[in-house]
């Protein structure tokens, strides 16, 4: 009789266990990346004997009550939640994130309301740092897996490396730069960034130096013929001054580029053209009439690479500087005070036209070039240059070019270049793609890919036991977990949630069932009591 109160009462305490588990997961149901757990009832058997009778087993069990042997969590995907947050992540699908604390321990969530702190770390909100790769550069993983940093700036870097890159073209339809017979002292065919007639394309890539300065690289495209052979010169400079291209131990002013039949590079006739020459400073007097036009002696000119002019109007000494597109600007004001045309060395200052003085000018060095070319072909994917002195406190600018993409077909010319440099940028955004990279948006228009998240999951997830606060621990610490990088086993959802499986009606349904339950393992033990006390009246 006694037996059945203790049996009663162990379906009571099974059924508190339960109201327990169950207002558990009522009390979450707001609570992002929660698993709902689910109570595993387990029988008790008090007595259990086997007779047999005419050789068949007789069996006779009494059962001792129940008992919540166990508790099983629910780890199906929850339903997502807008929050427009770009560092709010979900897992669309299997997986957990993994955070670190300060003493080094790992944990697991499917809570992903992460944030960057003032150092840059990617930090859950209890201040543990989110888990994953570092990206190189080029968006390698760098490393082992560690805790994500994104730099909060972006340090200036010298252009190094530039790339034509399709659609990239020209116009095969181009005239052809040729002599002009209408000209008695210019030859059309020599090159003038001051005189359009002198080339067919020009266009301007940005490049930056080690401060971060940005500068403009001017392309120059001459369409030439040769023994009815059609090729191109292209000329490059950087603010005015020239680049040359160092092979075969000279240094030549153009680069001289044939294409193939069907408009491809034809990258066995890639050369060097026009040797460079330099010369040293030079002195030239005023031509007759006082007129303000002096001739340079050497021709024709590299376009920018005529160093400092100077000359004296009465007390005053003037410095000019050659801007690469024929104008002379004073170096000390920016005004612009003559001209220079490279092809045939004629200098015009306008101060010193018609001012009744027979004047002179001091060149302190240029340079020129001919019409050779260089004896061994150049790599189209890595031309080199030799650097280019800024003059303003920034190292010297050296490029390497990558003309492979480049093009000449019947189509207007096109020109679409990639460069590896940038000025200084501060963070602006912060975004989260499908696979889990975080990309980093800076003020200078530099997007860069910083780091990889890494999704943890386990073979037998049953082995993570809560330890609050979203966070789930293996409850074996040497079991390792499989560990890949986002967008592997899952998606990775950005300006998301995941918010709790907790299934609202289905809880209803436990808590009325548990209630019953109760109820009657309550009733069970009243009419124990009953019963016991007819037994007492017994006596009477």
């Amino acid at each position: 009789m006694l037996q059945s109160f203790y049996t009663a009462f162990t379906g009571l305490s099974a059924d508190a266990k339960w109201l327990s588990i169950i207002s558990d997961n009522i009390a979450n149901v707001n609570t992002v990346g929660f698993k709902a757990e689910s109570a595993v009832f387990e029988d008790l058997l008090a007595r259990s004997l086997t007779t047999f009778k005419n050789g068949a087993p007789v069996n006779q069990e009494i059962g001792g009550g129940t008992f919540i042997s166990a508790t099983v969590k629910d780890f199906s995907q929850g339903t997502f939640k807008n929050t427009n947050n770009p560092l709010d992540l979900a897992l669309d699908g299997e997986g957990f994130f993994m955070v670190k604390d300060s003493a080094g321990v790992t944990y697991y969530t499917r809570n992903g309301q992460f944030r960057l702190d003032a150092n840059g770390d990617l930090i859950n909100m209890l201040g543990m740092k989110v888990q994953g790769w570092m990206l190189d550069e080029n968006g390698n993983l760098a490393g082992a897996v560690g805790s994500i940093n994104v730099p909060m700036s972006m340090d200036p870097r010298a252009t190094t490396y530039v790339a034509f890159k399709d659609p990239s073209n020209l116009d095969s339809r181009a005239k052809f730069i040729v002599d002009n017979p209408n000209t008695a002292d210019v030859d059309e065919s020599i090159f003038n960034p001051a005189n359009s007639d002198t080339y067919n394309y020009v266009n301007t890539v940005t490049v930056y130096d080690s401060l971060g300065n940005p500068h403009n690289l001017d392309y120059y495209f001459i369409h030439k013929e040769e023994g009815g052979e059609a090729y191109w010169l292209v000329f490059a400079m950087i603010d005015g001054k020239p680049i040359e291209i160092p092979k075969d131990g000279n240094n030549y002013a153009f680069l001289k580029i044939r294409f193939k039949t069907d408009g491809t590079i034809d990258d066995t006739a890639i050369k060097g053209y026009g040797t460079v020459t330099s010369h040293g400073s030079e002195t030239d007097n005023e031509d007759a009439d006082d007129n303000g036009i002096f001739t340079i002696a050497n021709v024709p000119i590299v376009p920018g690479s005529i160093g400092e002019i100077t000359y004296t109007v009465g007390s005053n000494t003037r410095t000019l500087i050659d801007n690469g597109k024929g104008k002379l600007i004073d170096k000390e004001t920016g005004d612009v005070r003559g001209t220079v045309d490279y092809s045939n060395g004629k200098v015009y200052i306008s101060e010193l036209a018609h001012n009744g003085n027979s004047d002179s000018i001091t060149v302190s060095g240029y340079q020129t070039y001919d019409t050779n070319e260089s004896t061994n072909a150049l790599d189209p994917k890595r031309i080199a240059t030799t650097p280019v002195d800024l003059e303003n406190g920034a190292a010297p600018i050296s490029l390497t070019f990558n003309i492979l993409d480049l093009k000449q077909v019947a189509a207007d010319f096109m020109f679409y270049a990639e460069q590896d440099g940038n000025s200084k940028g501060d963070l602006m955004a912060v975004a989260v793609s499908e696979d889990g990279v975080i990309k980093a948006t800076y003020t200078n228009g530099r997007v860069r890919d910083i780091a990889r998240l890494a999704i943890a999951t386990f073979k037998d997830k049953e082995m993570l036991v809560r330890k609050g606060s979203w966070l789930y621990i293996p409850n074996v610490q040497t079991y390792t977990p499989v560990i890949m990088p986002g967008g592997v086993i899952s998606k990775v959802r950005s300006g998301m949630l995941e918010m709790s499986n907790v299934d609202i009606a289905n809880e209803f349904i436990n808590l009325i069932t548990a209630q019953r339950s109760y109820q009657a393992n309550a009733r069970v033990i009243t009419t124990d009591d009953q019963i016991l006390q007819e037994t007492m009246n017994i006596k009477r």
